[in-house]
């Protein structure tokens, strides 16, 4: 604003002087103006010429200048908006986000402690979606497959439909791990660890021969049974089918009426024909 201000004084200054020249030489040329006063009337319009030069290139060169400061104050001021960002975006980083709505489970970090990088910190259950998981005798696992129905039961509720979801390639302690998921709406109330009742349909038999499930089932890998002839028990080739909790289908090997050990033949060993004693 000052350089601006100096050069439009400048120019005023110069105006004048032009008209001060004018007029000395009207009169110069008149015979009223001596040439000394003509003389000096030039060069006071050379002066303000010269002054106008300097305040119009001073206003240039602080013009010049006044456009680096903003530049460099932008170019500022872009820096620190780049550094907030930064930080924001740590910030939100800080923001653990789960990829569904569910509820707090459990918290497996203490408050103000470090933590590693993609160390567990709780964990987050979709109270919508639970899922059952059952323990299989291994005896049965060979018979399970995704898609197969099942039963699930909340204590004395009503039961919900199912279906195996999925089924552990390995067997630890004798036992096979699998999934039930809910094929219809869920029970409200749910709450993870819960306990339920499961019961899965391995396949259904009609007009089917079959006996009381016992130890023998899995004696030999249910390929012999004990079948009574009076008081001697014979042991008899067997080919088992479908199984339940209480019963064991009879595919080939005894008759119906047969009367058949079903538990305690362990006492036997492999003998072909033991006498029971009353």
């Amino acid at each position: 604003a000052t350089a601006g201000k100096q050069a439009d004084q400048a120019s005023i200054d110069r105006q004048a002087a032009d008209r001060d020249l004018e007029r000395y030489q009207r009169g110069f040329d008149g015979g009223a103006v001596a040439q000394v006063d003509l003389a000096r009337a030039r060069d006071t319009l050379k002066k303000a010429d010269i002054e106008l030069q300097n305040a119009q290139r001073e206003g240039g060169l602080k013009g010049e200048v006044a456009q680096l400061d903003a530049r460099n104050k932008r170019l500022l001021a872009d820096r620190q908006r780049a550094v907030v960002m930064e930080v924001q975006r740590q910030v939100d980083a800080l923001t653990l986000r789960a990829p569904f709505d569910g509820q707090v489970g459990q918290v497996q970090a203490v408050q103000h402690t470090q933590l590693a990088a993609n160390a567990p910190v709780l964990s987050v259950v979709d109270l919508s979606r639970f899922e059952v998981e059952i323990k299989v005798p291994e005896s049965f696992a060979r018979d399970l497959g995704i898609g197969m129905p099942a039963e699930l039961t909340s204590g004395a509720g009503k039961p919900y439909p199912g279906e195996i979801g999925a089924v552990s390639p390995e067997v630890v302690n004798g036992e096979v791990t699998a999934r039930i998921r809910f094929t219809a709406a869920q029970p409200e109330g749910l709450r993870q660890n819960q306990r339920l009742s499961a019961r899965v349909l391995l396949g259904t038999r009609k007009n089917v021969l079959k006996v009381e499930r016992g130890p023998f089932v899995e004696q030999s890998g249910g390929r012999y049974a004990y079948v009574m002839d009076g008081r001697t028990a014979i042991r008899r080739p067997v080919q088992l089918g479908l199984s339940s909790l209480g019963e064991v289908e009879i595919r080939s090997g005894l008759q119906p009426g047969d009367r058949v050990v079903v538990s305690g033949s362990d006492l036997f060993g492999d003998a072909q024909r033991v006498t029971i004693s009353r």
